[in-house]
């Protein structure tokens, strides 16, 4: 049975050293060998930019259009942006993005002329130089290589603002579960302003905002306007609701709607225009069975705590005992509390209440946020802007849980609203920064399908389940939904109950990833049970007695406890980063969802995989070892951490074999700003093994674990390799390679163009397993030894934080 801890490096942060920066990149040729191709495509965007002059003429001269700027898939990465040649900062407003590898940048008249005679710089003919062996080079000019990498430019429409109907907006907005709100983002914000680089910019951005809103004053319209605090976002958002006495009456409140959209969508300033989203939990039923006696909690333990916030748990004593505090702020006269039961039933009891070891995790109490009303007609009266003033209302609660030492809160309650491809959706930043603001982790469902949407079974074979997908009538509608695009959260899909021979399958009903910019979600997945009477996942009612019941609102809970119950055995302060990169780098692919012709698919599923026990999660066999590095890195800095290969797995030659795992996860800052580039910094991880040259001597490190991506276009980078996602995870088996027993793990980061890493820096943990895949040699004791030998202060993680605190 294992029983080694997982060792922490308690020290890592002195091997977080100044890296040694690489020169710039060469001016790409995006057309090499292609000059008549180059010819066309430079006078096709000449005249997609005479198009933009026909359309700014008619706009007053101080006043300002945007215009959209995608670029070839091939020109995603950083050094091939055009802001050098076409659209340098200090004459041009980059204000943000939509889809991956676009550009929004906002021109006036007098910026047409400029833009296009750099274009017309672009030469046709590039010129051929010696490179420093005497070989002929082409040598494109920055012009050309900017030209190149641009696909298109064109205005910014109406349809690129708003992808709803009329009609549609006016009966969604009568739910008063919404609010009854348009949510209105604009291309700049004062915080957005500060940044620019001139004073002429800085006021052209000032001007467009005081336009826009004198513009809504002059609609003279029955509106309220409010305004979400950019503390919460950097950007600007306007919510614009139809007074109460006009949205009661539908033809009235449609004449409204009419003149306000109209307006909207020929408001240059306006980036987008969207629905908000209606906040759900499903009402419990269902065949009722006496439930087995649920035992208090002992006196004399301690015991993890998870917030759930829902709507509300109920006072009977089976539960009661394990209620550490609640909130007060729901009326709970005749508030519907059978789903917030069912997850506290789950969170305290779901040993006892199922069958299957995977419910065998530690038991937890919790604390009871029931902050969504069910009441009919209540929801308006305590949010009366929807999900925005949810939101907010839980920021104020959270104290009274933290306080309590709550860090991890699960929240399954669904939106129907599904992720957009184009960018972080306003909620899931809410969701991030209140997560930053009080330090904790929200783990979230991946949302479910109705029945009529449901997936047929997941067939047997492989191949089949392949066929099935691919044949889905519904497909591009099973995305997961909204905030479960928030990059601080672990995000769960559902499974169903085993089958009888010990294999998983993604419920029917559960939603697929990606998330946003093609990220990686769901993160984790665990039983929400079948779609079917027999549900296999059961819980309490109000009344105290069980039940069955199924959805990725289930699921999430039983990830949380894990999660909690890490939290709870380590002593001492852990980061958000080591918890969740805990949980992941231990999390395994369940049977039957692990065959490599699944691969390409089973991630939008089940994300890493089902969580381990937390008890398994901190400890370690003796054949294999696991370190976590916890730090900060600041920029022009990289962690760089020598070490020796354990000598058991190491043979006389120098070459290394074994399974090793490094899971990275940080916190990035984010700017919904930027669209699908929303995250502005990435972290990679490397292992690399000492390489030295025969002839010279020279000693380099090759990386072992990854290609370092020098040869992968971004796109590809973005796809397959987590490039600018915060949570990566990568798995290897050496047999042995390479000549040397030394090796580096190296994390570096690296900036979005124009962007700055912040000088807080960035947090990460990382999580390195290396294993013997024999699973027989003293892998723990041989590494430890070294380490400790070399300086490296390591230590049982789970004691090792409350001593470093002392």
């Amino acid at each position: 049975m294992p029983h080694n801890p997982v060792q922490i490096v308690l020290n890592a942060q002195d091997y977080v050293l100044r890296a040694d920066t690489p020169p710039g990149g060469k001016n790409k040729d995006f057309f090499e060998g292609r000059n008549e191709a180059f010819a066309q495509h430079r006078t096709q965007l000449l005249g997609q930019l005479h198009e933009l002059q026909e359309m700014i003429v008619a706009v007053p001269a101080e006043e300002a259009i945007y215009a959209k700027v995608s670029l070839q898939t091939d020109a995603w990465a950083k050094s091939h942006r055009p802001t050098q040649k076409l659209f340098p900062p200090k004459a041009h407003a980059y204000v943000g993005g939509a889809e991956l590898g676009s550009m929004i940048i906002e021109l006036t008249q007098e910026d047409i002329p400029r833009v296009q005679s750099a274009i017309e710089s672009a030469e046709i003919e590039v010129r051929v130089a010696e490179d420093r062996s005497g070989n002929l080079k082409p040598k494109p000019t920055r012009a050309r290589s900017e030209v190149g990498a641009i696909s298109s430019i064109r205005a910014y429409a109406a349809s690129d603002r708003r992808r709803f109907s009329l009609e549609q907006a006016a009966r969604w907005l009568a739910d008063p579960r919404t609010g009854g709100a348009y949510y209105v983002e604009t291309f700049v914000s004062k915080r957005s302003i500060e940044t620019r680089a001139t004073e002429a910019l800085k006021q052209r951005g000032l001007s467009a905002l005081e336009r826009f809103e004198n513009g809504l004053r002059a609609l003279n319209l029955p509106i309220e306007v409010t305004h979400i605090s950019e503390g919460w976002t950097s950007s600007s958002i306007y919510v614009i609701k139809l007074r109460d006495e006009v949205a009661r009456t539908y033809d009235q409140a449609l004449a409204v709607h009419s003149s306000l959209l109209a307006f909207l969508d020929n408001a240059r300033v306006v980036k987008s225009v969207f629905l908000p989203p209606i906040l759900q939990a499903s009402h419990i039923e269902g065949h009722e069975e006496p439930a087995p006696i649920i035992p208090p909690p002992s006196a004399d333990r301690s015991y993890p705590v998870v917030g759930i916030i829902d709507t509300g748990v109920s006072p009977i004593e089976a539960l009661s005992a394990w209620g550490v505090g609640r909130s007060d702020y729901i009326d709970s006269q005749g508030q519907d509390v059978s789903h917030g039961t069912f997850i506290a039933g789950l969170v305290c009891a779901g040993d006892s209440l199922n069958n299957h070891r995977l419910f065998n995790e530690v038991k937890c109490k919790y604390f009871d946020l029931a902050l969504h009303p069910t009441v009919g007609g209540e929801y308006n009266n305590y949010y009366p802007r929807g999900f925005i003033d949810f939101l907010e209302q839980l920021d104020a609660e959270l104290p009274s849980a933290t306080n309590q030492g709550v860090r991890v809160f699960n929240m399954s309650l669904s939106v129907t609203t599904p992720v957009n491809d184009g960018g972080y959706s306003l909620f899931a930043n809410m969701i991030d920064e209140i997560a930053d603001r009080h330090d904790i982790v929200f783990v979230l469902p991946a949302g479910n399908l109705d029945e009529a949407q449901a997936r047929d079974e997941w067939p047997q074979l492989p191949g089949d389940a392949m066929t099935m997908l691919a044949t889905y009538p519904f497909a591009g509608q099973d995305r997961i939904f909204q905030p479960a695009d928030s990059i601080r959260s672990l995000v769960i899909g559902a499974l169903d109950p085993p089958l009888a021979d010990g294999r998983f399958r993604p419920s029917r009903y559960t939603r697929r990833g990606p998330g946003p910019s093609l990220g990686a979600k769901p993160d984790l997945a665990h039983i929400g049970g079948r779609l079917h009477h027999d549900s296999g996942l059961h819980s309490l009612t109000p009344e105290g007695r069980r039940i069955g019941n199924c959805g990725t609102s289930f699921a999430a809970p039983l990830a949380a406890k894990t999660v909690a119950a890490i939290h709870h055995a380590i002593e001492g302060d852990v980061s958000r980063e080591a918890l969740i990169a805990l949980v992941i780098h231990h999390a395994t692919l369940p049977s039957g969802l692990d065959d490599s012709l699944l691969k390409p698919v089973t991630r939008d599923f089940v994300g890493h995989g089902i969580p381990r026990h937390a008890i398994e999660t901190l400890v370690a066999d003796d054949h294999e070892i696991t370190l976590v590095f916890d730090g900060v890195l600041h920029k022009g800095h990289e962690l760089r951490f020598p070490f020796a290969w354990p000598a058991s797995l190491v043979d006389a030659s120098g070459k290394c074999s074994g399974h090793v795992t490094l899971t990275l996860v940080y916190r990035p800052p984010v700017d919904r700003n930027f669209g699908g580039e929303f995250v502005r910094i990435n972290l990679d991880a490397y292992l690399r093994q000492e390489v030295i040259d025969a002839n010279t001597g020279e000693v380099s490190f090759k990386g072992r674990l990854k290609d370092d991506g020098s040869k992968r276009f971004e796109k590809e980078l973005v796809q397959h390799g987590a490039k600018w996602w915060p949570v990566k995870s990568q798995r290897a088996a050496f047999d042995r390679i390479g000549h040397s027993s030394q090796w580096r793990l190296i994390i570096d980061p690296l900036a979005r163009s124009g962007f700055d890493i912040p000088d807080q820096g960035v947090p990460f943990c990382a999580v390195l397993t290396i294993s013997d895949s024999e699973s027989n040699r003293p892998v723990f004791n041989e590494m430890r030894l070294q380490l400790q030998n070399s300086g490296v202060a390591v230590n049982d993680i789970r004691v090792a934080l409350r001593q470093r605190v002392r």
